[in-house]
């Protein structure tokens, strides 16, 4: 079935539609974590399932059947305190209403990622008179009386380090909460997305959480998929070959090369475009590897990248120090894509591993 997303292809998400459909229809009992690689399409497949699969009427805020909707995508705000999460997260009843009706247009986004509470309650929680989450529990098991309440969280690893007071982390009850609906009250599913493997690494090895959660992972297209889909667009099988090299199945990168097809002769044709985007992850590897002043972590980089492009995946030692610290280190820089799942590291996308080869013909 093909599928168009806000003018564009939504290649090859069946599978995964599929799973999340069936998900949000089942009794809540876990947190489900959606993680992946950067640029995966990890929020625009949660994105589309929200506005196609969970509404009838989107635009007109028609849900399907009795689904009920809060999608908090937390890449878009400045959240620095607990008063600046308050701030993104709830407002006084009436007021998120309003702001919906003086929209021009909606998504997800704009229009989904707010909590309505009256306005006495919010100053309580506002004052540290009423706790946030146990208002909000209320709330929800209120709306669930009736209706399936869907709570979808977008990077929530921003709230690291951020305190509700001088000794509750505000990421611990958040999660403490999610717990609190899903597990043990069985009112609300929550879904919680992110790229940063390193923060699901911790989730994953927390003994509480791991028992509770249920982890899914949104990778690159495979091959056949990304040349069916170049060979559609009209790419020939040199390009489709070469572009498969140098960028595999990321879907943003494929839609950029697609976007430029163009103007390639300008740029050089597409062999020197792809040369150039794969010396800048080189340069981005050898930017991380100054800065991390230490001819150790180089060698031990290199050894994970020569075996990453002689096997395909790199298998992590959880238990060796050294290694798990460089591995965490260029993943949190987004340059290697470790899953704590199987304890696979590979490039982010295909582009680095490119970049790697540059490297190791130093």
């Amino acid at each position: 079935m093909e599928r168009f997303f806000r003018k564009e292809r939504l290649i090859d998400r069946e599978k995964e539609i599929e799973f999340l459909r069936g998900w949000f229809d089942k009794v809540p009992k876990e947190i489900l974590w959606l993680y992946g690689p950067k640029s995966s399409g990890k929020t625009t497949l949660i994105e589309y399932v929200i506005e196609n699969e969970l509404f009838e009427d989107f635009w007109g805020l028609k849900y399907r059947g009795n689904f009920w909707v809060r999608y908090i995508n937390l890449r878009g705000y400045l959240i620095t305190s607990y008063k600046s999460f308050l701030e993104a997260f709830i407002k006084p009843e009436g007021e998120g209403s309003k702001r919906l009706r003086e929209e021009e247009r909606l998504d997800a986004r704009m229009a989904l990622g707010i909590f309505e509470i009256k306005a006495s309650i919010l100053n309580k929680v506002r004052e540290r008179h009423r706790d946030l989450f146990n208002v909000l529990i209320s709330e929800i098991q209120r709306i669930a009386r009736d209706r399936r309440v869907i709570l979808i969280i977008d990077e929530l690893q921003t709230l690291e380090d951020i305190y509700i007071n001088d000794k509750r982390e505000l990421l611990k009850e958040f999660l403490n909460f999610c717990v609190r609906i899903t597990k043990e009250l069985h009112i609300a599913h929550c879904l919680i997305i992110s790229s940063n493997t390193i923060f699901i690494k911790r989730i994953f090895n927390d003994a509480r959480l791991k028992v509770t959660s249920e982890f899914y992972r949104v990778g690159h297209l495979s091959r056949g998929i990304t040349m069916r889909w170049l060979d559609d667009e009209g790419i020939g099988v040199y390009e489709r070959d070469l572009i498969w090299e140098y960028v595999g199945g990321c879907i943003p990168l494929i839609q950029r090369i697609l976007s430029k097809m163009g103007e390639m002769k300008a740029l050089g044709g597409i062999d020197e475009y792809l040369k150039q985007e794969a010396f800048r992850a080189y340069a981005q590897i050898v930017d991380a590897l100054i800065r991390s002043k230490s001819k150790h972590i180089e060698l031990v980089f290199k050894k994970i990248s020569e075996k990453i492009l002689k096997d395909g995946f790199y298998l992590c030692k959880s238990d060796d120090y050294d290694e798990m610290n460089v591995i965490e280190r260029f993943a949190e820089n987004e340059i290697l894509f470790y899953d704590p799942l199987n304890l696979q590291v590979t490039g982010s996308n295909r582009l680095y591993e490119r970049g790697m080869e540059i490297l190791l013909r130093e």
